[in-house]
């Protein structure tokens, strides 16, 4: 059943303009559980564990300021690309990242972002997840 959700999410990560690569992490590992990619290369693998250090950082960092709330987005702009981290838990004790690389030259980010805060929306929304689905 979980398969078929991220399917459905990863299709829809495949739909953001300027997409070069797409993945949902998990959080506390840094671990690739699916990823949507372009024609073009980049190491799934690295820069999925790069947004697990990013967003494990920036938890500890609010945490220490006694921020309200949580992390909700992460942009982290490069030359070329930009590199969107959203963290989300569809479930008690489940804790993702959709990690999604745009072509900077192709892409609206504003628009990217959206789209990434509706996938959100729609995946915590999926009845058939649950804790014990992974």
């Amino acid at each position: 059943m979980l398969d078929s959700t991220l399917d459905g999410l990863l299709e829809r990560v495949r739909q953001i303009e300027g997409l070069v690569v797409g993945c949902l992490v998990d959080a506390s590992t840094g671990m690739v559980l699916g990823a949507a990619r372009s024609e073009r290369e980049l190491n799934v693998p690295v820069a999925a564990a790069g947004a697990a250090d990013v967003a494990h950082a920036i938890s500890l960092m609010s945490a220490e300021l006694a921020t309200e709330g949580g992390l909700e987005d992460v942009i982290i702009t490069l030359k070329g690309h930009y590199h969107l981290i959203r963290r989300f838990s569809p479930a008690p004790k489940l804790d993702f990242l959709l990690l999604v690389v745009l072509d900077r030259a192709g892409t609206n980010l504003a628009m990217a972002l959206r789209q990434l805060r509706d996938l959100d929306v729609s995946f915590v929304g999926a009845p058939q997840l649950s804790a014990g689905s992974v």
